[in-house]
């Protein structure tokens, strides 16, 4: 009889490439936002410093980037070489991307660096089998009020969907 034993295996992961769809054009984002390129956003970003690799070094002021994905992102983990080790076609792993509930990403940018980037990282989500296998999330607290899509904060305070 042949069985499939699962292994523990030692990555090394640098960094997490995001792509993810815009999906409400210049109400998500304008145009000339960095590093948007037509109807996607493409970044790649240091696991440890939040620094997001490809920032232009001409654009120091503060950007915030928050949209709903809805499911329609693709996440990267990178090696240093660029190898990659792990993806997710689909939800945002927000452990590790900050927003919520699988469908926003929320990125505080200034200076290139991604300043609300979790200083614990948890890269769980990126390694579990199924939905089924996913822990509960803690309960949120309720945090500063967010201004969302269109200028509405309708639904996201104290942590409401949206």
């Amino acid at each position: 009889m042949k069985v499939t034993v699962n292994q523990p295996v030692e990555v090394e992961i640098t960094s997490v490439r995001v792509e993810v769809s815009v999906r409400y054009g210049v109400d998500d984002i304008p145009n000339d936002f960095p590093l948007r390129d037509g109807a996607m956003w493409r970044g790649t970003i240091e696991i440890e410093t939040g620094k997001i690799l490809e920032w232009p070094a001409d654009k120091p002021e503060h950007h915030c980037l928050n949209m709903k994905v809805c499911d329609q992102g693709i996440y990267t983990l990178l090696g240093p070489d660029g190898t990659e080790e792990a993806k997710i076609d689909g939800y945002c792993p927000n452990r590790l991307i900050p927003g919520e509930y699988g469908d926003h990403i929320d990125l505080e940018i200034g200076g290139g660096v991604v300043t609300n980037w979790p200083k614990r990282i948890d890269l769980l989500d990126f390694f579990l089998e199924s939905d089924e296998d996913r822990p509960p999330r803690a309960a949120r607290k309720a945090g500063p009020l967010r201004w969302g899509r269109r200028g509405s904060n309708a639904g996201r305070q104290n942590g409401g969907g949206g």
